[in-house]
């Protein structure tokens, strides 16, 4: 037996008085915390461009090799209205400190369940008076927005993704597991990648496999180096209706976030 848990954020939870595509920027909804301060139009979301790596033929065209898709920008453009060249500087200092942070979490009031993470590369206005227009730049190294954290917990030696639009090749962010009876070994597979730690683990001993530091723990302690050369930690990718299956019975979490473009 298994269970899910969608820990999107909830929509519902949002002021009506903010824009439809007000931006929350590490934790700060601009719209609440600036006073004066309001999101007009968003841009750069939902796109992608992609860099093709060919090479020159002796007759027409090119010859494809690879390619890849290059970073994201965002533009949010925005009005900030005050009534006194002071105020006007203070609401401007306070955008700074909170925007000058960088690789930052953001996301828009208008599609929550799709996490960005970006860097600020600049902050533009157009006239420099009490009520101007600005442009906030962010660009996101990784192109791919994320869902927030999903968790798959059960028991048992297996558990199927359930269709929740996971399209383009990614790994989970972490699996634990918990065996239930001493064992000496453990393999976690799904379809021809595997993951195979030749340890012996007692029951109940928590096992962390870890895919974004590539690292295998046990009870705390690194055991990467009992973990075979075969092993898929940097590419175990998972998809709709995928089967992640372990060579023993036991108790399991499954932590993964939705990749969108």
């Amino acid at each position: 037996m298994y269970g899910f848990t969608n820990l999107d954020i909830n929509p519902s939870i949002n002021s009506p008085t903010r824009p439809v595509e007000a931006i929350n920027y590490g934790g700060h909804w601009l719209d609440d915390e600036i006073t004066g301060y309001t999101t007009l139009v968003v841009s750069g979301r939902h796109t992608f461009s992609r860099k093709i790596n060919d090479a020159d033929l002796t007759g027409d065209g090119n010859m494809y090799l690879s390619s890849k898709l290059e970073r994201l920008v965002i533009e949010v453009k925005f009005l900030i209205k005050t009534e006194s060249i002071v105020e006007y500087n203070r609401q401007m200092e306070q955008l700074n400190i909170i925007l000058s942070k960088p690789h930052q979490r953001l996301y828009f009031a208008d599609y929550p369940e799709a996490v960005y993470t970006g860097t600020v590369t600049e902050i533009k206005m157009e006239n420099d008076i009490l009520s101007d227009v600005g442009t906030i730049t962010i660009e996101c190294s990784d192109p791919f927005a994320y869902s927030n954290d999903q968790i798959a917990s059960g028991t048992g030696n297996s558990f199927q993704f359930p269709n929740t639009g996971i399209n383009y090749g990614q790994t989970p962010e972490t699996i634990i597991f918990n065996p239930s009876a001493d064992i000496g070994s453990l393999t976690v597979s799904n379809g021809d990648k595997k993951i195979e730690i030749n340890q012996g683990i007692t029951a109940n001993a928590k096992v962390l496999i870890d895919f974004n530091a590539l690292d295998v723990v046990i009870n705390e302690v690194s055991t990467l180096m009992n973990v075979t050369l075969d092993s898929n930690l940097g590419d175990f990718y998972i998809k709709d209706g995928d089967t992640i299956r372990f060579s023993t019975n036991g108790k399991y979490e499954i932590r993964y976030r939705v990749k969108k473009l």
